[in-house]
C-alpha cells in the first residue's frame, strides 16, 4: 500500500483522543496540538458524540484539552476534528 505524505494544514496541528477513567465511568476528551505559528479555530466531535462539534481557539504553539462527554461507561471512541488558520 503507498502511504501518501500529510498535507501542510495535517502537519501544522495533532487531534487525539483520551479516556480518562473516574468514579463510575469515563470522560471522553479530545486534545488538540496546535504545532504551527499561527492562531487556529478548531471543530472536535466523536463517533459516540458527533453531534454538535465542540470548538476551539488555539493560540501558537498551544494545547488545548476539549470534554466531549462527562460521565460514559464506553472505554472507546474515536476522536475526528479540523483546524483552520486565522491569520
Amino acid at each position: 500500500m503507498l502511504a501518501l505524505a500529510p498535507t501542510a494544514s495535517a502537519r501544522t496541528y495533532k487531534i487525539k483522543g483520551e479516556v480518562r477513567p473516574q468514579s463510575g465511568g469515563y470522560r471522553h476528551i479530545v486534545k488538540i496540538k496546535n504545532k504551527s505559528r499561527d492562531w487556529l479555530s478548531c471543530e472536535v466531535w466523536t463517533d459516540v458524540d458527533p453531534i454538535p462539534h465542540h470548538s476551539a481557539r488555539l493560540g501558537p504553539r498551544t494545547s488545548r484539552e476539549v470534554i466531549i462527554r462527562t460521565m460514559t461507561d464506553i472505554d472507546e471512541f474515536i476522536p475526528y476534528g479540523f483546524c483552520r488558520s486565522n491569520y
